[in-house]
């Protein structure tokens, strides 16, 4: 039997607005979080997974609140790190109004991947954005760290896909989407982007 001392330490990093966006699109189902987080651990040590969220703000905190979606995440093993979604008004010279959403982790994450660097063997990121891609080169040469990506293959960047030392798509996971209709926030996530 292999000491548990000796085991890969694995890092997973989940883009809550990527994943949420890229299920939306190309997949029937409900995901379930903790056949995701257990395919990307698989018989490693678990050193951390972060689950990124952003979330609407509601005037009515009872109606839509992530907070029954966070619950669950941590139950499965996550620490969810949450922001709120940022709204700026524009007003055009001609006095139209445009609201444009602001509310991403990219930076977040890296700066997550760079604290962790000197305790983990593995990251997993689980996301398809390209704007991963010049930190995962550091992290890989500077670092010695393997990356592993999971993601809809279907809209990853290719760079990362060429970088990464191994994808598994979302698709591929066995039991990872549910067939039934949704039965608690876990299955989706009123009021947050992720």
């Amino acid at each position: 039997m292999e000491n548990p001392d000796t085991r890969e330490k694995v890092a997973v990093f989940v883009d809550g607005a990527n994943l949420y966006h890229s299920i939306k699109s190309y997949y029937k189902g409900i995901l379930d979080y903790g056949v995701l987080l257990a395919a990307a651990v698989g018989d490693r040590k678990l050193l951390r997974a972060s689950f990124y969220i952003v979330e609407k703000q509601e005037p009515d905190e009872t109606s839509g609140s992530a907070r029954p979606f966070v619950y669950n995440l941590n139950k499965f093993g996550y620490k969810v790190r949450s922001k709120p979604l940022i709204v700026h008004e524009i007003l055009s010279p001609e006095g139209e109004r445009t609201l444009y959403h602001k509310g991403d982790w990219d930076m977040g994450i890296v700066v997550d991947m760079m604290r962790l660097a000197d305790h983990a063997d593995v990251y997993v990121l689980i996301s398809g954005d390209g704007d991963y891609v010049e930190p995962i080169e550091y992290l890989q040469s500077e670092k010695g760290l393997r990356i592993e990506v999971i993601s809809a293959a279907q809209c990853t960047s290719q760079a990362l896909l060429d970088l990464c030392d191994t994808h598994t798509d979302l698709g591929d996971i066995p039991d990872l989407f549910r067939r039934t209709g949704p039965s608690k926030a876990v299955d989706d996530q009123p009021s947050a982007i992720s």
